[in-house]
């Protein structure tokens, strides 16, 4: 490794640095704080061939109970810098950074672009990953362009905003060259005094007799629906030990949807549960999906269940463990897999688990479900 002296620790356990609160220990673990650690980091995998994870916010990570037989790097490169360019400003910030503070900053600054992104818990890093959404609003809108190490080599790559191959819940950090980079900063393109994106119905409803909402208005919006659902990791709120949505709402082609129609207008769905994608697809409910199939909110298995605020996050309760947690998921996987033909996918990464867990072999009757 090189000057930086990066500190090793062996079987760190990673409970207290999810948000789920469960799980074992690291076989090896490191904080980075610098590209220079990182890269440290990423040495000493390489040599010892262990595989790496890097963690940020835990807040998208269930960990097995038997832990992780490799190196789990803490994400922690900090620093905040920005230029204007036209009518944006380009914004650089360290992977480590925390996601909801780099949020508030940006619209306390007047720069529109993640304002419904605001009280997603996690890092800047994990924020191209997921390509994470909200309320309308997908960061890829905004991502300019992606600073990383390749695991493989510990050489540096950038991708530009089309290089990251952006889609659903989806990117080229999670699928295609999923577990192959390190990200150490993103930059991200805000539009200065920008109006707000006030596109999703439950946003709009509470705004209402709000005139034209300010960006602040709509980050206060979107922070007291994410309260109300449990979902706010902030001083003073309470919220579930959960990961946000466990699965990831499903695409499928139209015709499936209508094919679906009957079944679930008579498990009781109201409202829209299917929007059209730019692909010709549906995005579907994986919610509704869930309540369709026989669960409610508050449902519960040993100390994991439903939350009893939203369905599709599940929650690990006092005494919880991991398997509880993965048997539950599985469950929910299978009923709906056995309803509607459609396999769910999970949206939160699964750590010491084999692949296969929330993979099974029957295939589903739509292909085209993602």
């Amino acid at each position: 490794m090189g000057a930086t002296k990066l500190e090793i620790v062996e079987n760190q356990p990673l409970a207290t640095l999810t948000t789920f609160g469960v799980g074992g220990s690291s076989r090896y673990f490191a904080t980075v704080r610098s590209r220079g650690e990182a890269l440290d980091a990423v040495e000493f995998a390489r040599f010892r061939g262990l595989p790496l994870f890097v963690l940020g916010g835990g807040s998208n990570v269930l960990v097995s109970d038997e832990g992780f037989e490799g190196l789990t790097v803490l994400n922690r490169i900090r620093g905040i810098e920005d230029r204007t360019e036209g009518e944006f400003r380009l914004v650089s910030a360290g992977a480590g950074e925390d996601w909801q503070e780099f949020a508030d900053r940006s619209v306390s600054a007047g720069l529109q672009g993640i304002e419904c992104l605001a009280g997603i818990p996690g890092t800047v890093g994990a924020s191209p990953v997921q390509n994470i959404g909200a309320y309308g609003q997908e960061v890829s809108e905004s991502v300019d362009e992606v600073e990383a190490l390749e695991i493989e080599t510990g050489k540096s790559a950038v991708f530009g905003r089309d290089e990251c191959s952006f889609g659903y819940r989806k990117s080229i950090f999670n699928s295609a060259c999923a577990g192959k980079y390190l990200i150490t900063r993103v930059t991200y393109r805000l539009k200065e005094r920008g109006k707000p994106s006030v596109l999703y119905g439950e946003l709009q409803n509470r705004l209402e007799g709000s005139g034209e909402a300010t960006l602040g208005q709509v980050r206060d919006g979107v922070l007291a629906i994410r309260g109300a659902k449990g979902l706010l990791v902030r001083p003073g709120h309470d919220c579930f030990r959960c990961a946000g949505s466990f699965f990831k709402n499903p695409a499928v082609a139209a015709r499936q949807v209508k094919e679906m129609e009957q079944q679930v207008r008579e498990a009781g769905a109201v409202g829209r549960w299917a929007w059209p994608l730019d692909s010709g697809e549906m995005k579907v409910s994986a919610a509704c999906l869930i309540q369709s199939a026989g669960f409610c909110r508050g449902y519960r298995r040993g100390n994991a269940g439903l939350s009893p605020r939203h369905t599709l996050v599940i929650v690990a309760y006092e005494g919880a463990v991991a398997h509880e947690v993965i048997s539950l998921a599985q469950e929910v996987q299978e009923k709906v897999l056995e309803k509607f033909g459609i396999l769910l996918r999970p949206e939160v990464r699964l750590l010491g688990f084999p692949p296969s867990c929330l993979a099974p072999e029957r295939q589903s009757q739509f292909p085209l479900a993602r």
